[in-house]
């Protein structure tokens, strides 16, 4: 062999050392996935109806992603849905009277980068036009593959996407909460049919496996079993995340609509997150993956729900919506009436309220209806004092976009609905100053209506279903073939909140427009409110008698 050979293939040899310890580092690689879910239009870290700074938004969780996306550029980022819906920022922009169209919760989103969203029943709150509209300014994909109609629909809503970072083929299956005829008007659904998505998954899911590498399945449903004992929690019929995981040839599962804080963790063999509500968290999950057979595969992971609440909000969103936002504070800070004593917005009051009397009262007004069935609404608290109302009041009250329905109720019916109504008080427990309620924690806030228009009492120490007492409408008992005209708001109307009868009983009227609108127009026209209730029920318990003590062991 000549020297020009031998030095050909000491060269060669070399590179083939080179190749030998090269090639293992270049079939690895780490993958990061960021989520978010029900971030409910919080683009800025500032809560306008209570006028005080918040733990989470859009704007912060631009600034968090950003900073992850310059230390790794194999990022996705994706959502679970209950976007834009939410605030007073989101509805002025997008769905009120006036409202110029442009999506501030979409223009954040483009901003921070999303990569893909799915459908939330909340999305669906304000009708399909300005559904279509808003998806329409994204820059990146919709997904809601349990979902019949889209093209009809004209919604710019995909299945599933695949993603590419460097080598990696990243799928992405998006699912939404099937229940979303049960509380939705049928208008704003209107040619669209929904679908089971564990059967719709475990359909899709082969063929997506076989055009990606690493498969993701983004749910807008919870777990419908406790992650730790696995019990049923009784939810099943809105909840589909635990049976989703038992499929096989999903890589990731990542939830949300219950607005919990899972941080990743293991259940079977998939990796389960969901991260709270309101960009408060944002789920991190860093996959290490190694390449056998031409295709990565998941050798390891870690994760967590990291807060957004540290970070500095990204000037670049504050920006994009601060004219948004400005309507807010200008609508806001516009007097529409005056109160004549202090109000105080309850979220689960013990007693008749004045504030859901002022829901009850304009239910009535607007419907003309014999009885009014409502909810408190508002989380938590919020203080009014006496003088100028402006239209942050009725969002106070009111923060969904919900209209109004007249259902004809047979007096056995309403006595069904108004023991559903109190189902979630389950006894009293006797304290040394007091006597407490007890309540069900795993029923929401919203779930305890009461009822105007009637008078009650409630025992809440008695059987489910026996716990309404005296139950009479203009003073007289209601008996079983008895009617009324309920009104009722769209929510209750389609099954919200499992109600018995409201969804299917007879509608003799509807009124077509948001209750925060209706409850702005009677503040208006009657410029002084007087918060008052009519104290038409109360709680109580029966007293029973104990023995005497005998006057031998009388305590002197």
């Amino acid at each position: 062999m000549g020297e020009g050979s031998r030095r050909i293939w000491t060269a060669v040899a070399a590179l083939l050392v080179f190749a030998a310890s090269w090639a293992p580092a270049q079939q690895r690689a780490t993958l990061t996935v960021l989520f978010t879910s029900d971030m409910h239009a919080n683009v800025l870290p500032f809560d306008d109806v209570r006028e005080k700074p918040t733990s989470g938004s859009v704007a912060q969780v631009a600034t968090l992603v950003a900073r992850v996306r310059d230390g790794n550029p194999s990022v996705v980022v994706l959502d679970g849905g209950d976007a834009i819906q939410g605030t007073p920022l989101g509805y002025y922009a997008i769905a009120a009277a006036g409202a110029t169209g442009v999506d501030p919760t979409i223009a954040a989103m483009n901003l921070v980068g999303y990569d893909a969203a799915v459908l939330g029943n909340h999305e669906f709150n304000f009708g399909l036009d300005v559904l279509r509209r808003s998806l329409e300014q994204s820059r990146f994909r919709w997904l809601a593959a349990n979902v019949s109609g889209i093209g009809e629909a004209r919604l710019p809503v995909a299945a599933e996407v695949v993603l590419k970072r460097g080598a990696v083929r990243v799928g992405v299956l998006g699912l939404t909460n099937p229940n979303i005829p049960r509380w939705e008007v049928p208008s704003h659904w209107a040619g669209l049919t929904f679908a089971d998505p564990v059967t719709v998954a475990a359909a899709r899911i082969p063929e997506l496996r076989k055009r990606a590498d690493i498969v993701i399945v983004v749910l807008h449903t919870g777990f419908e079993r406790n992650l730790d004992t696995g019990a049923p929690e009784g939810s099943e019929d809105e909840n589909y995340a635990w049976r989703l995981a038992q499929l096989d040839g999903i890589d990731l599962l990542l939830t949300g609509h219950t607005h919990r804080d899972v941080p990743p963790r293991a259940l079977g063999k998939t990796i389960v997150a969901q991260p709270g509500r309101w960009a408060e968290f944002v789920t991190r999950i860093d996959l290490e993956l190694a390449r056998k057979d031409r295709a990565w595969r998941v050798t390891g992971w870690h994760g967590e729900n990291m807060k957004t609440g540290g970070e500095t909000p990204d000037p670049r969103v504050v920006a994009a919506v601060a004219g948004a936002e400005e309507r807010v504070k200008a609508e806001f800070a516009r007097p529409i009436g005056a109160l004549t004593a202090p109000l105080r917005v309850t979220s689960l009051p013990t007693a008749d309220d004045p504030s859901i009397d002022i829901i009850h009262t304009v239910q009535l007004e607007a419907s003309g209806a014999e009885l009014s069935l409502a909810a408190p609404l508002r989380g938590g608290q919020v203080e009014f004092p006496a003088g100028p109302v402006t239209p942050r009041l009725a969002y106070a009250l009111y923060p969904y976009p919900n209209t109004l329905v007249v259902v004809r109720l047979t007096g056995s019916q309403l006595r069904d609905v108004l023991e559903h109504a109190v189902r979630g008080w389950v006894g009293t427990e006797c304290g040394r100053a007091e006597t407490r309620l007890l309540r069900d924690p795993t029923l929401p806030h919203y779930n305890f209506d009461t009822l105007e228009g009637a008078t009650y009492f409630v025992d809440p120490t008695a059987p489910v279903g026996k716990r309404v007492r005296g139950l009479r409408v203009a003073g007289k008992p209601v008996q079983a073939n008895d009617t009324f005209a309920v009104v009722i708001n769209s929510y209750r109307a389609a099954g919200g909140g499992g109600y018995p009868h409201l969804s299917v009983a007879p509608r003799v009227g509807e009124i077509d427009r948001p209750m925060v609108d209706l409850l702005v127009e009677y503040f208006t026209r009657h410029e002084r409110i007087t918060p008052a209730t009519d104290e038409n029920w109360s709680f109580t318990v029966p007293l029973r008698e104990l023995p005497a003590p005998r006057p031998d062991t009388a305590v002197h």
